[in-house]
This record gives structure tokens, C-alpha cells and sequence, in this order.
């Protein structure tokens, strides 16, 4: 019983994702012969599971060499070029900067010099140019990649941690620590950084920018304010990992809550605005089913933004009327408007006063 409910968790934040194609990309980089690490591979198994939860598809790679970790990097994007949507780059490993430039350091580099980095490494700005040439509308670039400098000691100048880095318009970039700062490895399965990471993207309502807010107190505390995440973020539109799945609520005194029927081949209704009325569906329900109140008023009423949303009702033969007449039943309920991502849902009209709040996205986002 408790791994079925675990399968339905799971099951229903994938539904309630946000709509729209997910790619992410996601490499750990842990055995090193100079200064290994323990858990990027950890850390990146487990945000690429919480990524496929949400509906992502997810390409997933471990202990990469350069060549690799650049074809991994082309792949991603010839992707996200194709599908569009939502883009996340996750990187965790050993990173430096040289000459206010970036670099992922990939599994087999032999530097022994400083001027030696741009060959033996992959430039962060490689991931930025991708992004840029998909042209898809939002990204977001983790990189959990300044745990130290494995060649600082022969080095003359190099700086510690990373550089800041500027994305396209649609951008998010984190960074597990600020500028000129180490980040730690951790003494658990995952990096304090990660593991913060991996709470917070699963809450329900956290837009990304909540997400990595908490993700900074929560890392500020754990090393009694050694290590400060950080973020520069371009984003246009608004980002959740989970979003508020639907509400319901009854008008009617003493009655049972409504049940919902989320179906797998569609996307769910999700709420966020709450705005002005612009369908109401009235129901009059035989007296048969009517509630002690003798009150025989049942609505199905929905709250569209853009206000001007189309409302209609896909499994009746009838065309949508306003004001139409529903008996008890299931109805697969369908928002949509010319230029943004439609919505479907599943109601269970019963005794209940069923009001539901619906925000279109974008088609473009």
C-alpha cells in the first residue's frame, strides 16, 4: 500500500507539471583521478529522477569526458531546438574560472598548467551558445560546480569559484555558491546545495524563483553562512516545478467533497489567478439528488484568464451553452483561446457547487 500511494504521489505531480515540452540535461562528473568527488554522481541521478517525475525528458549522464560532456551538450540542444518549451541544464563536478571565463572540468583532463583549461575543459559559455541557438522561450542552467580547484596549486592566478555569466533573454542561472567563493561537497549522499535543491523543486506552488530562494537560506544555515547560492535570472514568464494542482470548493452545507478524475492523456487544469467570471455553467439536478437544504442550485462555475477564454464541454452532444443543463455525471471540461496552450479536466458534477480557477499559458512560453 505505501509504494502505491508513493506511484500516486508521483503519478499526480507529473500530471500537474507545467504544460508544454521539458528537456533537461544532466551530468555528474565524480571520478576524478586528481581530487575525486563523492556525490555529483549522486546528486545528479537523483535531480534527473525528480526531473522525470515532472514529466521531463531527461538525458542523463555520468563521468563524462570532454568530448562527451560537448556531445551531450549538442544533443541537448538539437533537442530542445526541435521541441521548444522549457530547457534545464544541471551540472555537478569540479569548475573553475581562468581569465574571468567558466570551465567544466571532464573526467580524464590533464592540466598541468593554467594556459592548458580552454583545451582540456568545456567553456559554461558552450551551454549558454546552445540555449541561444534553440531559441526555445525559457532555460534554466544549474551548475553545483565550484567544490574546488583540483589544479590550484599549480596555478599562478586563477580565482576561486565561478564567474558570473550572462544568459539570453528566458534565462536562469544558479549557482551553488557566489562569485570567488567554494562550495562543499557534503558529508551525505548529496551536496548541501543539491539536497536543497531536491526539496524544494517537489513542493507544490514554489515558482522557480521561490524554489532557489529557499534553496539559499537553507544552504546558509547548514554552513553557518560559509556558502551563498546565487541566481542572475532574464526569465520573461513565470516557472514552477509543481504547480497548484486544482481547487474545488462546495457552497452547500454538510456535503461530501467533489471527486476528481485526472485522466493520464491529458493536461490538467491549473490554477493560479483567481479573476472575474467569465462562464458560468448553471446545473439543476433532479429532486431526487437534492441535499436536506432543499436547495436545488448546483454550478459548475469556471474563472478563465485571459477572461476572454472559450469554455467547452468535449463529451456532450450538444454545443456549449451558457447556462446549459447538466445532469449528474462526469464532463470533460476544455479551456483554450487562439495563442495559448489549452487546458482539459475532468469533472464529476454531484451535489456540489464546483468553482474552479483556470490560467492559460502562453502558447509561446
Amino acid at each position: 500500500m505505501k509504494y502505491l500511494a508513493q506511484l500516486l504521489l508521483l503519478f499526480f505531480l507529473a500530471l500537474t507539471a507545467n504544460a508544454g515540452p521539458k528537456t533537461a540535461l544532466i551530468i555528474g562528473n565524480s571520478s576524478y583521478t586528481s581530487s575525486p568527488l563523492t556525490n555529483p554522481a549522486n546528486d545528479a541521478a537523483d535531480i534527473a529522477k525528480n526531473l522525470e517525475l515532472l514529466g521531463f525528458e531527461v538525458l542523463h549522464r555520468d563521468n563524462l569526458t570532454r568530448k562527451q560532456m560537448r556531445g551531450a551538450i549538442r544533443e541537448f540542444g538539437k533537442k530542445l531546438k526541435a521541441k521548444g518549451g522549457a530547457g534545464i541544464f544541471f551540472y555537478a563536478g569540479h569548475g573553475m574560472q581562468v581569465s574571468g571565463k567558466n570551465y567544466l572540468i571532464p573526467i580524464g583532463a590533464e592540466i598541468q598548467s593554467e594556459f592548458e583549461v580552454p583545451d582540456e575543459s568545456v567553456e559554461a559559455d558552450l551551454v549558454l551558445r546552445a540555449l541561444e541557438d534553440a531559441e526555445n522561450p525559457l532555460n534554466i542552467v544549474v551548475l553545483d560546480a565550484c567544490r574546488d580547484n583540483p589544479f590550484a596549486r599549480s596555478f599562478r592566478s586563477a580565482a576561486k569559484g565561478l564567474a558570473r555569466m550572462e544568459g539570453g533573454s528566458g534565462t536562469l542561472i544558479a549557482y551553488s555558491t557566489g562569485p570567488g567563493n567554494v562550495a562543499m561537497d557534503g558529508e551525505g549522499r548529496n551536496s548541501p546545495y543539491t539536497k536543497h535543491l531536491l526539496k524544494y523543486m517537489m513542493q507544490t506552488g514554489l515558482s522557480i524563483e521561490q524554489v532557489f530562494k529557499r534553496v539559499r537560506v537553507g544552504v546558509e544555515e547548514d554552513s553557518k553562512g560559509r556558502q551563498t547560492p546565487w541566481e542572475t535570472s532574464s526569465l520573461r514568464g513565470d516557472f514552477y516545478f509543481v504547480p497548484e494542482p486544482i481547487q474545488t470548493s462546495s457552497s452547500l452545507p454538510n456535503s461530501q467533497p467533489v471527486q476528481e478524475m485526472l485522466q493520464p492523456q491529458l493536461n490538467p487544469i491549473i490554477e493560479t489567478n483567481f479573476v472575474e467570471p467569465d462562464t458560468r455553467i448553471n446545473t439543476k439536478l433532479p429532486a431526487s439528488n437534492l441535499t436536506e437544504t432543499g436547495n436545488d442550485d448546483h454550478k459548475l462555475t469556471i474563472y478563465t484568464n485571459p477572461a476572454t477564454a472559450q469554455v467547452r464541454i468535449l463529451n456532450v452532444d450538444k454545443p456549449y451553452q451558457r447556462g446549459m443543463i447538466l445532469t449528474p455525471g462526469d464532463y470533460n471540461v476544455e479551456v483554450s483561446k487562439e495563442g495559448y496552450l489549452s487546458k482539459k479536466q475532468w469533472i464529476t458534477m454531484d451535489q456540489d457547487d464546483i468553482k474552479i480557477q483556470v490560467t492559460l499559458v502562453p502558447s509561446d512560453y
